[in-house]
């Protein structure tokens, strides 16, 4: 079962990704870096949120979603927010590198400031718990299983708002804005403070808005396909595939949240170097008693630090 080696491995890579940017000032004060923050802390609230049921459900049999409706009702809302909420901080990432690097020093200054970046995550976040709030009333459980009751908000969440949030809007957010950094790049003179951190920002960046961009397409119009098939007749067989590809769309879109630390240590030797000098500073170092060294016949005492690992 995929969901447990997932959650650990995910919420190991979001705690870490929080410890390394605040562990260094240079980090703290990159606005891409800030947003990229907010998205491994969501990341943490979102894995046990979303995995933790996964296991109970297809590892135990036990669901309390599909036993009570106000679990029903508070997984279902917590499930999209924190999925949501994560997703949107590597656009607005994606976005602060395209301000970033304008030639235009009045968009720089505005949208570049840890002020104004701190106020759009506090904003994003409380935009996307108000938009949500419509999903308390229009999922329940049917037939033992909590999901979204028939009516015309399923229908426009099915068939507009999802494909949109999860599959166009960060598509297009992430191509526009990746083109512009790309243009201004080659275009502008702008001469960056921490010139070599903001080049491995952008490395390790642009892996994670790949992925994003690439499985969002097929997450979010899945249901609208489940939906309009809901009617056919299917063969054994046409279920059994349906339900495998489901299950590689969604193992796929969920590398969005698991793999990014481990993606970001490959991409950037400064994120390399912050996290070894935390992993060495938790692994403690004790004195080793003195030992003999022998050279031409004479002695001398000799220091020798061993490192103990637990």
């Amino acid at each position: 079962m995929f969901a447990i080696p997932m959650l650990i491995l995910g919420m190991i890579g979001s705690l870490l990704i929080i410890i390394v940017i605040l562990q260094k000032r240079s980090f703290r004060q990159n606005t891409s870096l800030t947003y990229l923050l907010a998205g491994a802390i969501i990341t943490g609230i979102h894995l046990p949120t979303i995995y933790i049921q996964m296991i109970l459900v297809y590892g135990f049999n036990v669901s309390l979603m599909n036993a009570n409706e106000a679990a029903c009702k508070e997984h279902t809302y917590l499930r999209y927010v924190t999925t949501v909420a994560a997703i949107s901080f590597p656009c607005w990432a994606a976005f602060d590198q395209y301000v970033a690097t304008s030639r235009y020093v009045t968009i720089r200054n505005r949208w570049s400031s840890l002020r104004v970046v701190r106020l759009v995550i506090v904003c994003s976040v409380i935009f996307w718990i108000l938009i949500y709030i419509p999903i308390i009333f229009h999922t329940g459980i049917i037939n033992h299983v909590c999901v979204f009751l028939p009516g015309a908000y399923t229908k426009f969440n099915t068939y507009a708002f999802t494909p949109f949030v999860y599959g166009i809007g960060p598509a297009g957010v992430i191509a526009y804005c990746t083109l512009g950094t790309v243009r201004n790049l080659h275009c502008s003179d702008v001469q960056q403070t921490h010139a070599k951190l903001a080049k491995q920002v952008r490395a390790m960046l642009m892996p994670q808005l790949m992925i994003l961009a690439i499985s969002g397409i097929p997450f979010g119009f899945q249901n609208m396909y489940l939906d309009l098939t809901s009617g056919f007749h299917k063969s054994a067989s046409q279920i059994a595939i349906e339900a495998f590809v489901g299950q590689v769309i969604l193992i796929f879109y969920h590398f969005n949240y698991v793999f990014t630390f481990y993606i970001y240590v490959y991409k950037s030797s400064e994120f390399r170097k912050v996290l070894k000098n935390k992993l060495f500073y938790w692994i403690p170092q004790r004195p080793m008693d003195s030992v003999q060294h022998w050279t031409n016949n004479t002695t001398r005492p000799v220091k020798v630090c061993v490192t103990y690992l637990h």
